[in-house]
């Protein structure tokens, strides 16, 4: 066995231990909440927002005492922007079946990942500190939908969308990126500071209006938003809001 070998199978190790403690730490009888409030303000300085329902299909496939937050906000002083979408999940007791992976949610979905990184958007809090996030920037052609075929663009196939999705998890104290990272947050505050946490995963997402001009389509200027464009406005429009609902 060489060195390589040899060390993967230690960090192996060393993971699976990890992962199995979890099971084996103590059950705290309440939970501590997420650092992050349920409750999504309906303005947000120039942003006003509407409610967006949970999907039937959603509600199915995870644990009943899940709780959700989604609103829909758009800047009433810039009418050619499209608008950012944020859908909060709360766990509940079993936080398996309460939260999953967003990468195999979108592409069940049909969405295709041009890039999945980790970043992190400076100066979002009062303290000057930044969030962790991964981003995925994805696209998806449309496809038929009750019977009706999808338009076709310039090159004679079905119109595809493209969106950039930020996501991240609000601890009781901390905040991270990764379920990995999650994972071993819960395993440090259950096994060092003797408690159980609820875990809030926070979705933001805008679409990419430039693809449908790259795509033959007249549209006004004043609505086309590359993906540059697209998550600074997102971005500042987080900077806005996080600080209003997320615990110092």
């Amino acid at each position: 066995m060489n060195g390589v070998t040899k060390r993967l199978w230690i960090l192996l190790g060393v993971l699976s231990l990890g992962f199995s403690a979890i099971w084996i730490l103590p059950k705290q009888k309440e939970m501590v909440s997420s650092r992050l409030s349920k409750d999504l303000p309906a303005s947000v300085g120039s942003w006003t927002s509407e409610k967006r329902e949970v999907s039937a299909a959603e509600l199915k496939i995870l644990a009943a005492d899940t709780e959700f937050a989604r609103r829909y906000y758009t800047d009433t002083y810039d009418k050619g922007f499209s608008g950012v979408e944020v859908s909060l999940v709360f766990s509940g007791k079993d936080i398996n079946n309460s939260l999953h992976r967003p990468e195999i949610c979108l592409r069940a979905q049909g969405w295709n990942f041009e890039r999945e990184r980790s970043i992190v958007i400076p100066n979002v809090f009062a303290d000057g500190s930044g969030l962790q996030v991964r981003e995925i920037v994805c696209v998806r052609p449309r496809v038929k939908h009750n019977g009706v075929e999808p338009p076709k663009n310039k090159f004679g196939e079905p119109v595809y969308d493209k969106r950039i999705q930020y996501y991240t998890f609000f601890g009781a104290e901390k905040i991270v990126s990764g379920h990995y990272d999650r994972t071993f947050a819960d395993i440090e505050a259950r096994l060092f500071k003797g408690y159980d946490q609820q875990w809030a995963y926070a979705t933001f997402s805008v679409p990419v209006t430039s693809v449908y001009r790259d795509q033959g389509f007249r549209i006004p200027d004043e609505q086309v938003f590359d993906e540059k464009q697209s998550a600074e406005i997102m971005e500042g429009f987080m900077r806005e809001l996080l600080p209003q609902v997320v615990t110092p």
